[in-house]
């Protein structure tokens, strides 16, 4: 039977050896490291907090295998798109020095008819793809506001094989988008290289947003999901993410969520 990357998404300042021994005993096999500030890409004492982190990883056989960029407002906007893109160059470079091939991020709010701006974020996306290339890395969006019709216009236009998808069933429930998750999941196969396994339903009436459930709770059909995937053959990561503080009921739930994937094979 073949062994998946199975994980949960970290923030580095919650990589504590207790939390990480409990990972491990609920059989995950690797991780996915978010916040990588300045604390730990700049100057020596960056690099100390850096190797620490990632021994204590190792340690407990939770090496990362992808990193969430941190940055505010997304790389679509041209007042933030050049001062991000610099910040995530920065961190796939610190990514690449522990072997993390699975760079992801919130990209932001593609505009209505603003030909020039969706044209210059195109642009930034190929050089974000070669960089990526270079480091041996994949460049993913997160699923997020963007529907179905313009990432496939997005991802043609660009075309690089090192550009892909993150595919969170939840946030198309989050954002509300117009297609469903298996719909989203059909037609985004071949650009999807990493997984969030979360789950979630539409926004009440009256509401803009959705809201995260438990895995398998949620309107996203998610065990109908995960086995169309391994059905496909995907081989990449699958990454538990419960948006609530850590704590007995976070434990709770990503034990749940772990049995869950378990037995549907992953």
């Amino acid at each position: 039977m073949t062994s998946h990357s199975l994980g949960t998404l970290l923030r580095m300042n919650n990589i504590t050896e207790e939390y990480m021994e409990f990972l491990q005993g609920l059989g995950m096999n690797s991780s996915q490291v978010c916040r990588v500030s300045d604390e730990y890409l700049c100057g020596e004492e960056g690099f100390r907090r850096s190797e620490e982190i990632i021994n204590l990883l190792k340690k407990y056989d939770l090496s990362p295998n992808s990193l969430f960029t941190t940055y505010n407002n997304g790389i679509i906007d041209p007042k933030n798109r050049a001062e991000n893109l610099v910040s995530i160059c920065r961190q796939m470079n610190w990514a690449k020095r522990y072997g993390i091939q699975y760079i992801l991020c919130h990209v932001g709010e593609l505009p209505e008819n603003d030909e020039e701006c969706c044209s210059g974020f195109v642009a930034s996306l190929k050089q974000l793809a070669a960089f990526a290339a270079e480091n041996q890395q994949y460049f993913l969006f997160e699923t997020g506001s963007i529907p179905l019709e313009s990432l496939l216009k997005i991802f043609t236009e660009v075309n690089h094989p090192h550009l892909g998808y993150n595919f969170d069933p939840a946030n198309v429930m989050y954002y509300n988008l117009p297609d469903s998750p298996d719909k989203m999941l059909d037609e985004l196969a071949p650009w999807i290289k990493a997984v969030h396994c979360k789950d979630g339903v539409r926004p009440a009436p009256g509401q803009q947003f959705g809201k995260e459930t438990v895995l398998g709770e949620g309107e996203t059909r998610f065990a109908e999901l995960i086995t169309k995937l391994l059905n496909s053959g995907f081989d990449g990561p699958f990454i538990i993410e419960r948006e609530i503080p850590i704590g007995p009921e976070q434990r709770r739930d990503i034990s749940n969520a772990v049995q869950l994937l378990k037995s549907l094979g992953v």
